[in-house]
């Protein structure tokens, strides 16, 4: 597929295969997703296969259809997602564009046709806000997801330590190093296997970060509580 921006392959969490990724962004609202509880499946770059229908569209709302060796391309959504909501399976779809994408005449009409044939299918179809994606946001959820990287297994005892412990060390100018070598005494664990516990908890919402601000083990967390009484 052709790509405007950094394009990236990642390793799912759920799926543990690859999957592509055509930009910052997208990879951006694929780490989201991958930390709702509800995610079940996440389908990249997902083509409409159904050609008569987004033929029809095409005509409707003027689009002229992409083609390649004399045959019209597929449309693709960015993202099919596959929720659990209310203890069964729904889907929904979800395109990624840029804001100055967003505004783009000939992009809002492509994305009119997706929007039309997934509202023909019953598919509830979204046009994400990306205006708070940036490379800060993108940097932070890397850093959290090492623990997938390192291959940490989850430990919900452990884990409920770590949160007590961190919560009783951390302070707004505390740097992230300082917090972990306290909570490594504490719990006498390795500084590994406290830095994953950490990665983890802050992925999966145990641990409340503020995405806009960036991680690193030599500057302090900040938290939304620490936002919040700011």
């Amino acid at each position: 597929m052709p790509s405007r921006g950094t394009s990236l392959v990642s390793r799912g969490v759920f799926s543990g295969r690859s999957h592509h990724l055509l930009s910052e962004l997208e990879a951006i609202y694929f780490y989201l997703l991958e930390r709702r509880a509800g995610t079940a499946e996440i389908r990249e770059q997902w083509p409409i296969l159904d050609m008569d229908r987004t033929l029809e569209l095409c005509a409707r709302f003027g689009v002229r259809p992409r083609m390649r060796n004399g045959y019209p391309e597929p449309f693709t959504i960015d993202f099919l997602v596959t929720e659990r909501v209310d203890g069964r399976l729904t889907h929904r779809a979800a395109s990624v564009k840029s804001p100055e994408d967003a505004r783009d005449p000939d992009i809002r009409l492509r994305l009119a046709v997706e929007h039309a044939w997934c509202q023909h299918r019953g598919i509830p179809w979204t046009l994400v806000d990306t205006q708070r994606f940036d490379k800060t946001m993108l940097e932070t959820l890397r850093f959290v997801r090492g623990w997938f990287r390192h291959q940490y297994a989850p430990d919900p005892a452990l884990e409920d330590r770590f949160v007590a412990q961190f919560t009783a060390h951390h302070a707004p100018n505390r740097l992230l190093s300082e917090v972990l070598v306290r909570v490594s005494r504490s719990l006498r664990q390795t500084m590994a296997t406290v830095e994953d516990a950490f990665r983890y908890c802050a992925w999966s919402g145990r641990i409340q970060l503020s995405l806009a601000h960036g991680l690193a083990m030599d500057a302090p967390v900040v938290l939304k509580a620490d936002l919040a009484h700011a």
